[in-house]
């Protein structure tokens, strides 16, 4: 297995459950606690899966900005750059939907100590040395101004480098609107090598248009329609994009599509039971990048792809903690939860 070095910028986020799945909030006399943020779980997928992978953040100087960290060690991801400083790390709440009742998500992450902290170009620099790869998100610049020029800084010494930039849309309603959002993605999508999305982000922030589906079928049409939408404006050497169908909370088809040099893949799509609603898409970025640096064949990195996306969402968490041979097993077969002896 080819190993490549990647680096990643984003928030990391305490993330508290209630203990009992399907529970909502005001029921639980207790929390679980866990680490996430779109970023660091793509690198920790990435990390899973053997990979050398950095991360660039800021955590609070207390417990749990060191066990945040200590979350991160725990894959193998490289922590040098993260700094500590004064102030609080921001959270988000989960209510697991259950079958016609949605899940629902409460963030509190206003003024974290993450978003204020400008990234010195001596440490990108130090990071991008012999790195291959840098993802970010959508989710990231929508936080603060000093965000955005952390990216823009960081893209620009990224490119002097020869790093590949990975941008997920990842695009959240309640961080900015679409046209703030267009505004800031128009000075960096040219500068994106893997586009990563799905057909909500591209409406939203790009002004595509489609009608209400009925299944997975229709949805994997108005992808590729979405795929045609943004190829037609910008280029790239690949897109990704999710596709999820969703019959209820707890019951979705999963699938996706990768577009290079105007052909499409699809791979295989997964019916199945969802145990936790996010990270999902995050594993599908692990697993593009994944193929993609082992020079997988295309239809292969898409079946890696979504066979992340769909195991990932079988466990608790946003992380996918499967290794290679789990996950190449589980997109070769026609597996119906049946135990493996």
């Amino acid at each position: 297995m080819i190993k490549n070095n990647i680096v990643a910028y984003g928030e990391i986020l305490l993330r508290l459950t209630p203990l009992v799945h399907g529970d909502l909030i005001d029921q639980s006399s207790a929390l679980n606690m866990s680490f996430a943020g779109a970023e660091s779980n793509i690198i920790s997928g990435l990390s899973n899966l053997g990979h050398n992978t950095t991360m660039i953040t800021s955590l609070p100087k207390n417990s749990l900005g060191k066990s945040a960290c200590r979350f991160l060690n725990s894959f193998g991801v490289n922590t040098d750059y993260i700094k500590f400083k004064d102030g609080r790390i921001g959270s988000y709440y989960i209510e697991n939907g259950t079958s016609l009742r949605g899940g629902k998500v409460i963030y509190d992450r206003l003024d974290s100590c993450f978003c204020f902290e400008i990234i010195k170009e001596t440490i990108w620099s130090k990071a991008f040395k012999d790195s291959d790869f840098y993802v970010i998100t959508g989710i990231t610049p929508a936080l603060s101004n000093e965000c955005q020029k952390n990216i823009l800084n960081s893209i620009k010494i990224a490119k002097s480098n020869k790093v590949k930039i990975v941008f997920d849309l990842n695009y959240r309603r309640n961080l900015w609107s679409g046209t703030e959002a267009l505004k800031f993605i128009s000075k960096i999508i040219n500068d994106v090598d893997v586009l990563i999305g799905n057909v909500g982000s591209v409406s939203d922030i790009f002004g595509f248009e489609y009608k209400n589906f009925n299944d997975f079928t229709e949805l994997e049409s108005i992808t590729k329609s979405a795929c045609e939408f943004i190829s037609n404006k910008y280029s790239f050497d690949m897109i990704g994009m999710t596709i999820r169908n969703q019959i209820h909370a707890t019951h979705n088809q999963l699938g996706g599509i990768i577009k290079v040099n105007d052909k499409y893949y699809c791979g295989r799509s997964y019916n199945l039971e969802i145990i936790d609603r996010l990270g999902g898409g995050d594993a599908f970025v692990s697993g593009l990048l994944h193929g993609l640096i082992n020079n997988f064949k295309n239809d292969e990195i898409i079946s890696f792809a979504n066979a992340c996306f769909a195991l990932t969402q079988t466990i608790k968490g946003d992380v996918n903690y499967f290794d290679e041979d789990d996950i190449t097993d589980f997109s070769s077969k026609n597996y119906s939860g049946h135990i493996k002896r």
